[in-house]
């Protein structure tokens, strides 16, 4: 994985309610965005789910975040292709879980792009799909450098 390799990715930030983090890097035609939240932010609360309702939460929760073209906008030029989404999340049925009220869930997709050298930038829908993030912190890896933004509900943008 390009961000698990990246140097500039190793820090890990605090768990922090109302804020989220995303990482985006691109190496060759490979473009990877990962988002990671605390589940409270995604859901409204970070424990297994009790009710229908909180299932509900859940699943839709995870519908958005596996499909990339709800939480970020490309540039059309760029013709990116999904070749793999992994969503892990506390719990799956695959997961132990935890109760310690500190859930979080987290995406990572691996898009191939046709012509990398159009992924200028790209706008985060996350602020429209989670309203109770107030706070994106991303970072960016990328031919041009690595940067870093704090992304808010009126700046959306994070340039690549």
């Amino acid at each position: 994985m390009l961000l698990s390799a990246s140097t500039a990715f190793a820090q890990h930030l605090p768990h922090e309610h109302g804020v989220a983090e995303l990482r985006v890097a691109i190496a060759g035609n490979t473009l990877q965005i990962e988002f990671e939240s605390p589940l409270d932010n995604l859901v409204g609360f970070e424990h297994a789910p009790r009710s229908d309702a909180e299932r509900m939460a859940l699943a839709q929760a995870e519908v958005i975040l596996k499909g990339v073209e709800r939480i970020v906008t490309l540039p059309a030029k760029a013709a990116c292709a999904v070749l793999r989404t992994e969503l892990e999340q506390p719990f799956a049925e695959s997961s132990a879980g935890s109760d310690s009220g500190h859930a979080e869930m987290s995406v990572v997709h691996t898009l191939q792009c046709a012509t990398p050298s159009a992924l200028t930038g790209l706008e985060v829908r996350l602020f429209e799909q989670f309203p109770r993030i107030r706070e994106i912190r991303a970072e960016r890896a990328s031919p041009r450098g690595q940067v870093a933004a704090k992304l808010t509900p009126k700046q959306r943008m994070l340039s690549l």
